[in-house]
């Protein structure tokens, strides 16, 4: 086990958007859009405010994405994936999965969670958010410095996986103070060894903690 363990929270609750336009988008966010399969991937600045806007019944839009860029010891880091697609299986239903690969700064793995579901049924008519939702929680000893992520997703009724590489900054409270948060309008889309499996993982039904 490693030494610097972390934390993973997983969220079983199942939320999508009733919006049929696009997210507002931040700079540094990854998107896919072809052939009728549309990925979003962020890095979500507030993961609590973004969870409860997608959880309002009756709201006039999708919520805003803030996301970020640089961390602190025992932030969250929630990478949000967010999808629609109209590739179908016989009986009307999508499915796609994901995969999430932490590396610290060093290049050594932290954390790898595999086979996520995004979503297994009927999928929205907008645009929806992943079904299985996992959190990286940085602990007091983790390391500071550059971290990357990566974010494979696999539609397999397409036969379509999407690779998304991602790097964040956990970084020292005492050093300068740098702008952590992003939000714009929406920007155009744009290797690593076997890991060992993991064990340090917590399941919750009742959001984030």
């Amino acid at each position: 086990m490693n030494s610097a363990a972390v934390v993973l929270l997983f969220f079983a609750f199942s939320l999508v958007s009733q919006a049929e336009d696009g997210l507002i988008e931040s700079a540094d966010q990854s998107i896919y859009s072809k052939d009728g399969l549309f990925l979003k991937v962020a890095l979500i600045d507030n993961p609590q405010e973004f969870l409860g806007g997608w959880l309002k019944p009756s709201r006039p839009q999708t919520p805003t994405v803030r996301t970020r860029t640089v961390f602190h010891r025992g932030d969250v880091v929630f990478p949000a994936v967010m999808y629609s697609t109209r590739a179908l299986n016989s009986e009307g239903k999508a499915d796609i999965v994901y995969t999430l690969l932490f590396r610290r700064p060093d290049g050594s793995i932290y954390e790898h969670l595999e086979n996520l579901t995004v979503v297994d049924g009927v999928p929205p008519k907008g645009i929806g958010l992943c079904k299985a939702k996992a959190a990286l929680q940085i602990e007091d000893k983790d390391p500071f410095g550059e971290y990357t992520l990566k974010a494979t997703i696999t539609d397999k009724i397409k036969d379509v996986t999407v690779e998304m590489l991602f790097t964040f900054t956990v970084a020292d409270p005492d050093a300068k103070a740098v702008e952590n948060t992003v939000t714009s309008e929406p920007e155009a889309p744009e290797a690593s060894p076997t890991p060992l499996p993991t064990t340090r993982v917590r399941s919750f039904s009742d959001g984030l903690r």
